[in-house]
């Protein structure tokens, strides 16, 4: 047996079956291309999806908003722990 072989509780290759809404014009330009490459229209919108996702997580916009992000998620903690916004220890 390989040691890339599944083993209980490993999400590596789990799949979960989504539903998305394309215009009606876009699905048929998805399945021909997949037509014409030999793969599934599954297979070339998991592999577009996988190529935008890395080019926007390096993009100057996304660093920018996962900042903010990060910034406003811990002040909701500090809220949570009672902890001022000032950065002094939380009251008890």
């Amino acid at each position: 047996m390989s040691n890339d072989a599944k083993k209980p509780g490993d999400d590596r290759d789990r799949q979960v079956v989504v539903s998305v809404r394309f215009p009606g014009h876009l699905l048929d330009r998805i399945q021909a291309m997949a037509a014409v490459m030999s793969t599934t229209a599954n297979a070339l919108i998991r592999e577009g999806m996988e190529a935008y996702v890395q080019e926007r997580a390096s993009s100057e916009e996304f660093k920018a908003a996962s900042q903010k992000y990060i910034a406003e998620a811990q002040a909701r903690v500090a809220t949570v722990l009672g902890a001022p916004l000032d950065g002094r220890p939380p009251r008890d």
